[in-house]
């Protein structure tokens, strides 16, 4: 059974990529290993566990497979409307009365439509900062840097926002590219979120990690949201996915910006 393999799995991944997965949702890591023996063939356990072994890339695209990503611009339509209408003022009062720019992480950034949704309400705010972008995931954060999406990844972004921040392009399939002058304020870096490093030495005015906790087990989450609010700024904002709330432990620190929302001030 793949079940008794997956140790096994998990160990030659880590070797070959230094990502642990072991303190992931272990169904969630073994569907998505499974799901990639369908892809490869691999008839049991044995034979995957072989190709994982023998073959130089595999590792790389078990990671991807792993770490699977599913995003859009502003993705989640209704925080993003509150992100602009309340948060990015805010923040732009703030830094007419410090002077500092902005610093943002989007902590499990995939390919880069959620970073890029910041860049782009920041520039339309008139705000220099720069948006710190990490995953775990290098295949991911390539595609971030080439900034080149299928133009449905764009079904969420308001029109006005599409109009000013991607370029529409007719090849084989419809595309749209981010443009060079936005993809300048993306800081791309491979960080494993479970090691509990904070990029650019922390200070952050808004930290985004949506919709990676739920696959996290319960002790290694309320760690990694402990390592996040710690990543901000007094008065700083996190954001998290629809399904994923800050445990008993931090919510005292954190006040909700909105019913329906996973939009939090740090007080």
């Amino acid at each position: 059974m793949i079940e008794a393999g997956i140790p096994r799995i998990l160990a030659v991944l880590r070797e070959r990529t230094g990502t642990d997965f072991t303190r992931y949702r272990t169904a969630t890591v073994q569907r998505r290993i499974a799901n990639r023996m369908i892809s490869v063939g691999a008839a049991s356990f044995d034979d995957y566990l072989a190709l994982l072994q023998s073959s130089a890339g595999e590792a790389e695209q078990l990671l991807n497979r792993v770490s699977i990503k599913v995003s859009r611009f502003y993705r989640n339509r209704a925080s993003f409307d509150l992100l602009r209408a309340r948060v990015i003022p805010e923040l732009a009062a703030r830094f007419s009365t410090l002077g500092q720019p902005l610093r943002v992480w989007s902590a499990g950034c995939g390919c880069g439509e959620e970073p890029y949704t910041f860049a782009m309400l920041l520039d339309e705010a008139g705000l220099p900062g720069e948006v710190h972008a990490t995953d775990i995931d290098p295949a991911a954060l390539d595609a971030a840097e080439h900034g080149l999406y299928a133009s449905d990844a764009a079904t969420e972004l308001p029109q006005e926002l599409a109009r000013s921040y991607l370029v529409s392009l007719k090849l084989r399939r419809p595309l749209v590219a981010v443009p060079r002058r936005l993809r300048a304020r993306i800081c791309l870096e491979r960080l494993d979120l479970l090691a509990g490093t904070i990029p650019g030495g922390g200070g952050f005015d808004l930290v985004s990690c949506r919709n990676v906790l739920i696959y996290l087990q319960g002790e290694v989450r309320d760690q990694v949201l402990a390592t996040l609010v710690g990543a901000l700024r007094p008065g700083g904002y996190l954001f998290l996915g629809e399904a994923e709330w800050p445990p008993e432990s931090l919510s005292a620190a954190l006040e909700s910006q909105g019913q329906g929302t996973r939009i939090f001030k740090l007080k």
